[in-house]
Parts: C-alpha cells; structure tokens; sequence
C-alpha cells in the first residue's frame, strides 16, 4: 500500500487535510515546519518529519526519506503580505523557496515512481491570489499562479501513465495566514464572495480529499477553486 506525504501538515488547513486523509487507512508521512507537537495525536503509521524548506539542505534531506508515495499533498507554503518596496529580499527568497522550488522538486522526486507504477495523485494547494489581484500579494500571488502552471503541465505530460494532478485554490479560509491578512479589513473581505462568508481549513480539506479519491477519477488539470463565489467577480 503506497503512502500519502502531506507537506504542511501542522498548518491549520494542512492539519484539516491529514485529519481528513487519515481515515485512508494508508500510511502518512506528515511535513512540519514549526509545531510538531500537533501532529502526535495521529497514529503509529504516521511518520513526522519537521524541516525548513528555505533550507535546500533540509529540503533535500526531506525528499531523500520519500518513497513508495500513492498520494502527494503540496500544502506548505510562506506569505508576507507586504507591497513589493517594503518586502526585504530574504523574504522573497523564502517565499520562492518554499513556495517554488520545494513544491517542484517535491513533485519531482515522486513523477517518476509513480509512472512506474502507473498510479499516483499530486494535489497543489494554490489560492485565489493566483488569478485574482490582492494588495501586498504580488510574490505570493506570482508563486501560487506558478504553482497552477506546473500542475497543469504535470497533467497534461503524466495523465496518461495514471497520474492525475490538480490543484485546490482556497479563497477566504478562516486560519491563521488569512485573519492575519484581514485583521484590518475583515468585513470587506467577508463580503467579496457570493456567500457572505468565510470557509474553513475542513471545507479545503473535504475538496482535497476528493480530488484523492477515485470519485475524481477523470478529473485531471484542474483548479478547484473553494472560496465562497469569490471568483465570480461580485
């Protein structure tokens, strides 16, 4: 039985989607920046591994451990929400770093065991900044419209060997990353979806999960966008 590798996996949307994939009955390996503590509470064939993906060292060390991956989950991912003059450049290189390269050559890593096997699921965690404009999101905005790119491309070059690849953009989610963004201006983000509402970290779980499971079979390329109607316009 190949193994689900989550990235992220302390966040509190990446702590959603390993709760939510837990129920698998696969074995996990769960990626943790910071709080590793979180993750204790799931079970005996979870494999933890904490590392600092701004740190090539770490993130090569971390793609040495993948092996025998079924299902691949890129949610780790640094924002700085900051006009670009006011962003210092170590900040940039982090966003780019954890945000770019290690999702790329994460999924790098697991392409070709997975063509050999004729069986594999990678799920991209990008965000409605990829097609949307926010103030103070111009890098973080660039590296998730990267993201989406990359997945696409993986679909359309992998499809056939029984890879499917897709990403899921969450819009505005009730968890850390996005009260921090509104905590100014909290109404008016409430209300720039047709739902008047804000989502949660279990709502992105739950399109996760179907896009790992074979109800999506014949979705493949795709941005699930889970955001309230946000990409409506109104």
């Amino acid at each position: 039985m190949g193994k689900i590798v989550i990235t992220g996996a302390s966040s509190e949307i990446g702590f959603a989607i390993a709760s939510r994939l837990s129920d698998s009955g696969k074995p996990m390996l769960l990626h943790c920046n910071r709080n590793q503590a979180k993750l204790a509470s799931f079970g005996p064939d979870t494999e933890i591994i904490q590392a600092d993906f701004s740190d090539r060292k770490q993130l090569t060390a971390f793609i040495e451990r993948l092996d025998d991956v079924e299902i691949l989950v890129n949610a780790a991912a640094c924002t700085d929400a900051m006009l670009l003059p006011q962003l210092e450049d170590d900040s940039i290189e982090k966003m780019i770093a954890v945000n770019v390269l290690a999702t790329t050559l994460i999924c790098k890593a697991v392409i070709v065991p997975m063509c050999l096997k004729r069986r594999g699921i990678i799920v991209n965690l990008s965000s409605v900044t990829a097609s949307k404009v926010f103030r103070g999101h111009s890098v973080y905005g660039g590296t998730k419209a990267y993201i989406e790119v990359l997945t696409k491309s993986l679909a359309a070059e992998y499809s056939k060997k029984g890879i499917r690849c897709n990403c899921v953009a969450p819009g505005t989610i009730d968890s850390g990353s996005m009260r921090q963004f509104v905590l100014q201006d909290h109404k008016d983000l409430k209300m720039a979806n047709a739902s008047g509402t804000f989502g949660t970290p279990e709502d992105v779980a739950a399109a996760v999960a179907f896009l790992c499971s074979d109800e999506s079979r014949y979705i493949t390329g795709t941005v699930l966008h889970v955001d309230g109607g946000h990409m409506i316009g109104l």
